[in-house]
């Protein structure tokens, strides 16, 4: 039973041993994007935003020329 208990617990302290060699933070290769499930409705969402600034953008000019036709 001793015998069992020392080679856990000494198993243990060795997978819990740090490495040897330092880790130098290497960047990583992107990875190329799958197609997913939720691609289409990425896709609404991108255009909706693409939209939405759109419509922002002829809001200010609308706004813009009002107000310089107020002058």
């Amino acid at each position: 039973m001793r015998v069992l208990l020392a080679l856990v617990v000494s198993l243990t302290l060795a997978g819990c041993g740090g490495n040897s060699q330092p880790s130098s933070p290497q960047p990583k290769a992107e990875t190329p994007k799958r197609k997913t499930v939720f691609d289409p409705l990425v896709g609404t969402l991108d255009r909706a935003k693409g939209v939405q600034q759109t419509v922002n953008d002829q809001a200010a000019e609308q706004r813009r020329r009002i107000e310089e036709a107020e002058k």
